[in-house]
């Protein structure tokens, strides 16, 4: 279980390296002119240094997985600082819980990830992360731009007045998918043993069959003074129990009734939304590395296993 909470937190930090207004009918021949409008405009405006709120919640029905945190971007670097919760319900009607803090600190290249697992705060450095991360937080391009567009299957306008535009925006599965092959292609597991690389990949497998399965959406609103995004909330139910269900199929797979059972449960009762809020300049206090955690002990290897404990997670 320590393995799998490491690689799935691993997975949705880096996972980790994507307000209403009076309603107003827009004709649908000018939502995507709109929708280019609002994805272009911020590159025109500065941006630099904005902070963001984040929150990823993870439904089934033995139990929640949650992770959020504080960001912000400063040219092509970017600091973290957050937690991951999670609860499951066993069928003696007990509860296990875990809590694990973290805290990223990225400079262009070079990537610091801190968390606490237990009492002790750990850290290692995630080059390969970091990579992917600073082109993610680089100022777009153009083109960049337009790659960002081309991922858009449909859009609709839902509200729009003088200072803020709400929109409903489809996106192409395929097209996603690919980008994901290309990124995890072009930017390798950072390291791990042989056993971790061969999960990882079988892993990527079963994503790739869920993302192209599920309808993927997402509903952003933006202020119209500076294009900034105020809120954006991404559906990923659909590409979590697609991806369930592509593992469940996989004639390879051996699985035990436990987890065929956990399986199940993602495929068909699973939900999966992402939300993020922008957030004033004064929260930038709050995202200071702990001053525990700047003792945290180097990992050379992340997911190496420890020993699991009576009540926890690990």
């Amino acid at each position: 279980m320590n393995k799998l909470l490491k690689i799935g937190g691993r997975a949705l930090l880096g996972a980790a390296v994507c307000g209403f207004s009076y309603f107003a009918p827009v004709s649908a021949m000018d939502d995507m002119a709109a929708f280019r409008e609002a994805i272009t405009m911020p590159a025109k405006n500065n941006t630099n240094a904005y902070i963001l709120r984040e929150s990823i919640n993870f439904y089934v029905p033995v139990g929640h997985a949650k992770l959020e945190f504080i960001a912000q971007t400063k040219n092509d670097s970017a600091r973290m600082s957050g937690a991951l919760d999670v609860l499951l319900n066993d069928e003696e009607g007990g509860t296990l819980t875990e809590k694990i803090p973290f805290y990223i600190d990225q400079n262009k290249k070079d990537m610091t990830i801190y968390y606490k697992m237990g009492k002790q705060w750990e850290k290692f450095n995630a080059p390969s992360l970091a990579a992917v991360l600073a082109d993610a937080i680089a100022t777009p391009t153009s083109s960049d731009i337009e790659k960002e567009i081309a991922f858009v299957k449909d859009v609709k306008v839902l509200r729009e007045s003088d200072t803020q535009r709400t929109m409903f925006v489809r996106l192409d599965s395929d097209k996603v998918a690919d980008a994901i092959q290309e990124y995890s292609e072009a930017n390798p597991a950072d390291k791990g043993t042989a056993d971790d690389k061969e999960i990882q990949g079988t892993f990527m497998k079963w994503l790739d069959t869920g993302v192209r399965k599920a309808d993927i959406w997402y509903m952003w609103t933006v202020d119209k003074t500076n294009w900034q995004t105020i809120t954006q909330s991404l559906d990923l139910t659909g590409v979590v129990r697609e991806t369930a269900k592509a593992a469940m199929d996989d004639k390879s797979a051996q699985w035990s009734p436990q987890a065929e059972e956990l399986l199940s449960f993602v495929a068909y009762y699973s939900d999966m939304k992402e939300y993020t809020v922008f957030l004033k300049q004064e929260a930038e206090k709050k995202l200071e590395l702990p001053k525990e955690a700047k003792k945290a002990k180097l990992v050379e290897d992340m997911i190496a296993d420890k020993p699991t404990k009576v009540g926890s997670l690990r």
